[in-house]
């Protein structure tokens, strides 16, 4: 029985690898957000649309407070186009940041916000400014805008 249940877990595990992992890829960033921060996740494609994309993610962001290393959960949700528009927003334990910026094929964003704090330590406040690189783990992704001439 423990075979049976073995192979059952091993072939639905390569059958979602096929569906899940070619729309999603590990994000890495750099944002100041009245400190430095530096993010590493998973970002993963909700849809199949080739003009708009819907992303949701999850990181760990990594920051010195009062000379400390501080490791905190983040999640996110952007929206892009064909035009490289950029909308999001991301949540972590310290505050909620809604996000503008350009996104070139979903390989690379650049955008802005402002983070509003949520926590009486205000960790995260004010103005932000942040570049992301999406990296694909796989050759047949279908995470990255398709580049069309016309």
């Amino acid at each position: 029985m423990k075979l049976y249940y073995s192979l059952l877990i091993l072939f639905t595990g390569s059958a979602m690898q096929g569906q899940i992992l070619d729309k999603m890829v590990i994000s890495t960033a750099y944002r100041y957000t009245g400190r430095n921060v530096l993010q590493g996740g998973l970002e993963y494609k909700v849809n199949k649309s080739t003009s708009e994309s819907f992303i949701v993610g999850a990181s760990l962001l990594y920051t010195s407070v009062y000379d400390e290393a501080k490791f905190l959960p983040e999640a996110n949700m952007y929206y892009t186009n064909r035009k490289g528009q950029l909308l999001g927003i991301s949540l972590n334990p310290y505050s909620i940041e809604p996000r503008i910026g350009i996104s070139l094929f979903s390989i690379f964003y650049l955008n802005t916000g402002y983070a509003f704090p949520i926590h009486k330590e205000k960790y995260f406040k004010g103005i932000t400014f942040g570049i992301q690189f999406n990296i694909a783990p796989f050759k047949k992704t279908t995470f990255y805008d398709q580049f069309r001439m016309m």
